[in-house]
């Protein structure tokens, strides 16, 4: 029996939370035995407790994050050797066979497997663009003390530059989606919780609510839809990261702003992951309007999956995902008029709609199915215990 210690650095439930639960659903029980180590109790852990995890909690565990100043730094700094030590101790106790850190921004596992002398794996979910220091330090970590490295995306082994420059012990590994969950169905439910009319056009964007996920340009291109068309309507499915609840607010006051009261729901937390098959059968136009390069994009294979077409800003994860016209359009960041024009050009035209969204789930089934993704990860298990 191999036992995996995975280390997360949120009970939250976003994109990389949700993969980790597929993953630890997807192993074998038979050869692995599944630990995860949280900072704190949240959504997460009955999720994991549930695919067949165990669950520690362990407060010592800091959330490595440059948005909170110099002084954040400093404590981390000092709680380091504390946080190393109490999972080496677990790492020893339970004898770990492979610890995997399931976010760049935890740089605690790879000390503790090294102290512990076991095999590392360290899971790239992210792309660093908010600290050019911090960037440098993880990625220069992982280079040299990691036996892999797992990437999601091209667009995040290109943190280390061309191709040429990756790390020899670089894995890509797509997050992937349950395609027996994620099927063409009947959305009627969500469409009624949300006031939307049977024939009515819906455009959603899924996402928390964060400034660089441009949710100010979803609501931009909404308003320029509306012009065109002025029966569609839309909907903001997700709520505000803890310490951002203002701009959610703020979005509010925007839409007004811009003349979408009564055309634009805000969801907030309404539906959770076990719904979430259900909000994109509702849908007719999935947008991603990221303004930073987006790491991977989840919601994108839950939309393609359910045959849905998806708008997505043409940087990060969505160039490796969207075959541009055939699975869905690429428009430039930042540029909420392309968005509109691209959102129009498939309102208009149910025939390119449905003909895309088939074409979209045939790349799903291809490419990115739950069960690819745990393979990918378990080859790399099977050859670190060898």
């Amino acid at each position: 029996m191999t036992t995996v210690l995975f280390l997360h650095t949120t009970s939250e439930i976003g994109g990389s939370d949700v993969s980790l639960v597929r993953l630890v659903e997807g192993l074998d029980r038979d050869r692995y035995a599944i630990i995860v180590a949280l900072p704190s109790d949240g959504p997460l852990v009955p999720r994991l407790r549930a695919a067949g995890a165990r669950v520690e909690i362990l407060p010592v565990l800091m959330k490595l994050t440059s948005r909170r100043g110099a002084g954040f730094f400093i404590r981390f700094a000092f709680n380091y050797p504390r946080a190393v030590a109490a999972l080496v101790g677990l790492i020893r106790r339970e004898r770990v066979s492979i610890v995997h850190t399931n976010t760049i921004h935890n740089l605690y596992g790879v000390t503790a497997a090294r102290v512990a002398r076991v095999p590392h794996v360290w899971h790239f979910r992210e792309i660093v663009w908010q600290s050019g220091l911090l960037r440098r330090m993880e990625l220069a970590m992982a280079r040299w003390w990691s036996d892999r490295i797992i990437v999601t995306s091209n667009a995040i082994a290109a943190m280390y530059g061309p191709e040429r420059r990756w790390p020899v012990q670089l894995v890509r590994v797509p997050n992937g989606v349950e395609t027996d969950r994620f099927m063409p169905g009947d959305g009627s439910r969500v469409r009624a919780e949300l006031n939307v009319r049977p024939g009515q056009l819906l455009v959603a964007t899924v996402c928390r609510l964060d400034a660089w996920k441009g949710v100010d340009d979803f609501l931009e291109a909404a308003a320029e839809v509306a012009s065109a068309d002025r029966d569609a309507v839309f909907a903001v499915v997700g709520g505000p990261i803890i310490g951002q609840e203002a701009y959610e607010d703020a979005l509010k006051i925007r839409a007004r702003e811009l003349g979408l009261s009564g055309r634009v729901h805000f969801t907030g937390w309404r539906f959770g992951p076990d719904q979430m098959p259900n909000v994109h059968r509702a849908l007719d136009v999935l947008v991603l309007a990221s303004r930073e390069p987006e790491p991977f994009g989840l919601v994108l294979l839950e939309a393609m999956a359910t045959a849905k077409p998806v708008v997505a800003t043409a940087h990060g994860g969505p160039l490796d995902i969207v075959e541009d016209g055939r699975t869905g359009d690429l428009v430039p960041p930042r540029d909420p008029s392309a968005m509109a024009r691209a959102i129009i050009g498939l309102l208009c035209d149910p025939a390119r709609r449905a003909r895309m969204g088939a074409l979209a789930r045939e790349r799903v089934l291809v490419h990115y199915t739950a069960r690819q993704y745990v393979d990918g990860v378990d080859a790399v298990y099977r050859e670190l215990v060898a």
